[in-house]
């Protein structure tokens, strides 16, 4: 074998190790594959079919035999159910047990749904990029896909060991790149969440570059927000690169603040100070854009002094209040969580540190007064990590529901640090009163610009006679599949949010 094609299977392994690494932890005896079942049960099931073996092998595109043989130890453990057809002996249907839904619920709840993901160019940094560098691509994407994650995307040339490129090979690759997400439009629009810059100085945050010169930075920072798919929002790590942005990207470009440390100034911060003009600037952007940040390393140190404490017990609230002014839609958790030696540090922290409503209101932090009690309305505290988990991006809740034989009107309220800016489409689901068919009409009233943290939205619509409404959806585009969950209880099933059970 090819010493190319050793490393790319190597580089394919550590992918997927990575992506199991982040994943919850599930509970001894309990396959990663099972869920993977569980899964693709459940969403058969839910398009109200009797499912076979035969069409989960089908599905996953598995042999029968080894499809056969997990189906009976998951239904050993007890998550899975068979039952033989009553009009031929040999079908057997499998249904997802009590015990089964809680382990995929538990698993799909805590499981990261967007990646962050560094595309270093080093190897190419004198050369266009061949055929290989797009296979590799292409076979990243689509596992990512198929696991239905989506990713925060960085190209970067530089690390402390590796050099940049000059700006005549960046703008060679990012042609490339523009065009490949072109010719790949359906996979980049399921798996691309937003498009960092990074291109610049080390590990992409726009500092120590040296074969790129300063005079081509405003010529990179445009060329990556042209290539940047339509609808795909833009990220850059520093006040001075934003300042760069031609005005025509400027309302699609976010920042990504790679030093989240609270109310502390720090000199790699995004902003060094926050008595400073600019602040309120970013603030003011922020809030019409898709906005990443991440805390240095756990085993870092805040000033970057030698034989200083690490960086391990940060105020929680005061990052919350970071995170709220900053419109954060994302926010790492590979730094300072799940680190390689053994210590807890910040966040791990703050799963043992509890805030209550009040607390909450005091310091100025909107959040879903509903998660605040238990199933039997009590008052409970939350832990500033659930806090933050839960209220990142949008946290939407349907409310003042009131149905009439002609309209429909309903609120919307944001208690999430940020509006759905990603997404586009907003639609009522129907039912045809005679046939039980669904349909659904686009909301022209909806502005996701309007759903800003903490406020409220009124919609109202005429119904066609002999429909009824039943839920809404809302989508990045309209038959994207991929849908936004609203805080209600009510079920959520095939992308729409139900308005009862």
């Amino acid at each position: 074998m090819k010493s190319e094609k050793v490393k790319e299977m190597l580089d394919s392994c550590y992918m997927a190790k990575r992506i199991l690494d982040m994943l919850p932890k599930l509970p001894e005896g309990v396959l990663p594959s099972y869920v993977r079942y569980l899964e693709t049960i459940i969403e058969l099931e839910e398009k109200n079919q009797k499912v076979k073996v035969s069409d989960v092998s089908e599905v996953l595109n598995l042999p029968r035999p080894g499809v056969t043989r997990t189906i009976h130890a998951m239904e050993e453990k007890g998550y899975l159910k068979k039952e033989t057809a009553k009009h031929d002996g040999r079908v057997t249907y499998v249904t997802v047990t009590k015990e089964g839904k809680m382990i995929f619920e538990k698993y799909n709840k805590d499981s990261p749904t967007v990646f962050q993901v560094y595309v270093y160019l080093c190897d190419y940094a004198d050369r266009p990029l061949d055929s290989l560098a797009f296979e590799q691509l292409e076979r990243f994407f689509r596992l990512f896909c198929d696991h239905s994650i989506r990713i925060l995307l960085r190209f970067a040339y530089a690390t402390e060991s590796q050099p940049d490129a000059p700006y005549k090979t960046v703008k060679t690759h990012l042609a490339q790149i523009g065009k490949w997400f072109k010719d790949n439009g359906g996979i980049i629009q399921k798996t691309l969440f937003c498009l960092q810059t990074g291109i610049i100085g080390f590990w992409g945050e726009g500092h120590s570059y040296k074969r790129l010169k300063r005079r081509y930075i405003k010529s990179v920072i445009a060329d990556v927000c042209s290539i940047a798919p339509d609808g795909i929002y833009t990220q850059v790590r520093t006040y001075s690169l934003l300042k760069k942005v031609p005005a025509e990207y400027t309302p699609k470009v976010g920042i990504h603040d790679d030093y989240i440390i609270g109310d502390t100034a720090h000199k790699w911060a995004f902003i060094p100070s926050r008595k400073k003009k600019k602040y309120a600037d970013v603030i003011n952007r922020a809030r019409f854009t898709v906005n990443d940040g991440e805390m240095p390393w756990g085993r870092a140190t805040m000033n970057d002094v030698p034989g200083a404490e690490p960086l391990d017990s940060l105020n929680g609230i005061s990052v919350i209040k970071q995170l709220q002014a900053y419109s954060l839609t994302t926010f790492s958790l590979e730094h300072n969580y799940c680190e390689d030696d053994g210590k807890s540090y910040s966040m791990e922290k703050w799963k043992n540190e509890y805030l209550s409503l009040t607390d909450a209101q005091r310091n100025g932090i909107t959040v879903n007064p509903a998660l605040f009690r238990n199933k039997d309305l009590k008052e409970i505290k939350l832990s500033v990590y659930d806090i933050i988990r839960y209220h990142l991006g949008y946290q939407l809740v349907l409310n003042d529901l009131y149905l009439t034989e002609n309209t429909v009107s309903f609120t919307l309220t944001n208690y999430g640090f940020a509006p759905p800016l990603t997404f586009y489409y907003f639609a009522l689901i129907l039912k045809n009163s005679k046939s039980g068919e669904l349909c659904e009409e686009a909301i022209g009233s909806y502005n996701r610009n309007k759903l800003l943290s903490g406020r409220t939205v009124s919609f109202k619509t005429e119904l066609p006679f002999g429909f009824e409404a039943v839920g809404v959806k809302l989508e990045t585009h309209r038959g994207s599949g991929i849908c936004a969950r609203f805080a209600n209880a009510t079920p959520f099933k095939n992308g729409i949010q139900y308005f009862s059970s």
